[in-house]
């Protein structure tokens, strides 16, 4: 069991194994996750919540207990011993095809959409049994209001390198703001690298210099959430060192995935790495829907297996 990073230890409720998580995030609203968990744990690509305790200061979370490890510590603790078996190309697709059904869920299925705001590796959890992907947290997600596409928040969370620019510099969110988070995760499990940082330049405006007020309210090991003054004037500059033009697929994917395969599904990690690209839009009216891309990752997956049934 690795889940340190997410303040979630093994527990014991009934003589049975579980999962205690607590919130040590003062911005993290817990009430919250355990509303839109427990309306969600039928799905098996959430962790299934059996209980929580509101009498501490902190609430805390009960789940269903797995032999779990995070996708982020599987993607890049490199000693990490399960990581090959874990980590073949068909598996990677099928964690990118469970996160994304579980994002369409939350857009698709509540009487209004709900925005996730916080899709990370981190949030991920992979059963090293069954290697089901399951999210877990949902504490920064926000509905829409009815009949509304869109809210617009002064106070800005999300974590640093995966959120969207409209997010960022006008407070706006939307189901495309999980649609750029969610292509973060679809390039680390192409490459199994973090993606670079995130520059970010301020640019001439109207207002005066200290109208920008850009200020850390929490940091932690490769998440840091941020409040961002609506009025600030940002320019980001998203330069993805992966992402270049010509750059050949073969060389971009994860070295894990070529030991394995070749040539063979040189079309796959091409269609894979286009779809990310189109979640990475500048402008989120350029951005898939989450059920488009969806249905693209199924697509994928389909002409993977029909190739491992042909081979065999």
């Amino acid at each position: 069991m690795e889940l340190d990073e997410m303040d979630m230890v093994m527990g014991s409720l009934d003589n049975r194994p579980v999962l205690v998580r607590f919130n040590t995030w003062k911005v993290k609203n817990m009430h919250r996750d355990i509303a839109i968990t427990a309306q969600m744990s039928h799905l098996k690509n959430v962790l299934r919540l059996v209980g929580c305790c509101l009498e501490f200061e902190q609430p805390v979370m009960v789940y269903q207990y797995v032999e779990g490890i995070s996708l982020s510590d599987l993607l890049f603790r490199k000693d990490n011993l399960i990581r090959k078996s874990l980590l073949s190309w068909g598996n990677r697709l099928w964690i990118a095809n469970e996160v994304a059904s579980a994002i369409v869920f939350l857009h698709t299925e509540f009487t209004t959409p709900i925005i996730h705001r916080d899709l990370k590796a981190q949030n991920v959890i992979i059963d090293q049994k069954s290697g089901v992907a399951k999210i877990v947290d949902f504490s920064l997600s926000i509905s829409l209001p009815p009949g509304e596409l869109e809210v617009q928040e002064d106070k800005i969370y999300g974590t640093h390198g995966s959120m969207a620019p409209e997010h960022v510099i006008m407070g706006i969110i939307t189901q495309k703001v999980d649609v750029y988070s969610f292509r973060v995760l679809l390039f680390q499990l192409l490459t199994g690298k973090r993606v670079p940082d995130i520059y970010m330049d301020r640019v001439d405006s109207t207002t005066s210099e200290d109208t920008m007020d850009f200020e850390e309210d929490i940091t932690e090991e490769g998440n840091t959430l941020y409040r961002v003054d609506s009025n600030a004037i940002v320019n980001f500059k998203f330069i993805d060192g992966y992402i270049k033009e010509g750059i050949n697929i073969m060389d971009l994917a994860d070295p894990i995935i070529l030991e394995e395969h070749g040539i063979e599904i040189q079309q796959q990690l091409k269609d894979f790495s286009d779809l990310a690209k189109k979640c990475t839009a500048g402008n989120g009216d350029d951005r898939p829907y989450m059920i488009h891309v969806a249905r693209e990752l199924c697509r994928i997956e389909k002409m993977f297996r029909a190739l491992a049934l042909g081979q065999n």
